[in-house]
């Protein structure tokens, strides 16, 4: 499960990638659009891209943080596993403690 999650996180990661080139193209547009010249486009563009890291930063804490309390909370297949055979004991123990009462 765990292994599911990272993989999340990667997946997310490349596409904050993806959506940064694609930011980049919005931004020379709206700098265009504006008439900026081009200091305050650098300055709008360094604002965007530090926003864009705290974002990435935030995202990467949150997800470990989700990852370390997912394996504490979400149990393992091994401990499922051991839970379906005490099921299936106490199902038999019931079972003929039944068959008991009725004799």
């Amino acid at each position: 499960m765990t292994n599911l999650l990272e993989q999340g996180f990667y997946l997310g990661l490349g596409a904050l990638s993806l959506t940064a080139g694609k930011a980049e193209e919005v931004v020379k547009s709206v700098i265009d659009k504006a008439g900026l010249n081009e200091e305050d486009g650098k300055k709008v563009s360094e604002k965007l891209i530090e926003a864009g890291k705290n974002a990435k930063a935030n995202l990467k804490e949150q997800i470990e943080d989700l990852l370390q309390k997912g394996h504490v909370v979400l149990p393992c297949h091994s401990s499922i596993v051991k839970l379906e055979k005490r099921i299936a004991d106490l199902e038999a123990e019931i079972a003929k403690l039944k068959g008991e009462s009725q004799s």
